[in-house]
């Protein structure tokens, strides 16, 4: 099966399109294989630091190929063959340079380059496939877009921001806090939805906080007051919302959990 994809991702990389540059070193981003984050992908997708126009930029992005996800799909491998809407003069390249990233395995994904584009939030498209495995369909393949559409998907959702020098970085992301909450801890369901779904949080903890939302560009269009003792269970309606993603953010003065949302 490896052989397989390794033949797979050197036909597409051949491809004009597949990234390189003489912007990045190699490897051009390290991986963390010992992240303490229990996300499967970080930082969350609010969290990349912004693109001052007109100056030299670095980020990355850290991957954590889970064994299995949604609790009963086993993942063999994730491709990323391409990643579109970067803003001019900013590009990416993986590590592994494959795009490959097989279950249990870490990788990441470095951004960097010099842009002229104007102010203002540039959503990324992941484009690949994934080979998975579950009790009652088997192997299959899906495209990102279809894994997307299940609860815990491995796949990145990311936007890059880019700011005029000098002015402030949105969204901005909450800083001054120790995290002891698990993102197990923070369930929504269904995922995907409608505009209604579920919000319970599990810690065993007495929590005082908030509930954030806010869509890729980073304008909150949701926010509620939390007081939990424990267990904390709440119904939230974006109905008046367009379709898209959005990030559901429980801040606390015990720490940050996030988890992404699909609204169809």
């Amino acid at each position: 099966m490896r052989k397989l994809f390794f033949v797979l991702t050197a036909i597409l990389f051949a491809f004009p399109g597949f990234v390189f540059s003489q912007t990045f070193s190699n490897p051009p981003c390290t991986i963390a294989t010992a992240n303490t984050d229990t996300g499967l992908i970080t930082p969350y997708f609010d969290s990349l630091s912004c693109i001052d126009q007109g100056l030299a930029y670095s980020s990355s992005v850290q991957l954590a190929m889970p064994a299995t996800f949604n609790g009963i799909i086993s993942l063999d491998s994730l491709v990323i063959t391409s990643i579109t809407g970067l803003p001019a003069g900013i590009q990416y390249m993986q590590n592994p340079a494959s795009g490959v990233y097989y279950a249990d395995s870490n990788g990441c994904i470095a951004f960097a380059g010099t842009t002229t584009a104007d102010s203002g939030a540039y959503p990324l498209t992941f484009t690949g496939y994934a080979v998975v495995t579950t009790q009652n369909s088997g192997t299959q393949t899906l495209s990102l877009s279809q894994l997307a559409q299940i609860q815990d998907n491995p796949v990145p959702v990311y936007q890059l921001n880019i700011i005029y020098p000098g002015d402030s970085c949105f969204p901005r992301p909450v800083t001054g806090v120790q995290n002891i909450i698990q993102t197990s801890q923070l369930s929504i369901s269904p995922n995907p939805n409608n505009g209604s779904f579920n919000v319970e949080l599990n810690t065993g903890l007495q929590l005082s906080g908030e509930i954030v939302i806010c869509d890729v560009t980073g304008r909150q269009v949701y926010t509620q007051q939390l007081n939990a003792a424990g267990f904390y269970k709440t119904v939230i309606n974006l109905n008046s919302c367009a379709q898209g993603f959005y990030l559901l953010q429980v801040r606390t003065t015990e720490g940050v959990v996030s988890k992404s949302i699909s609204i169809q």
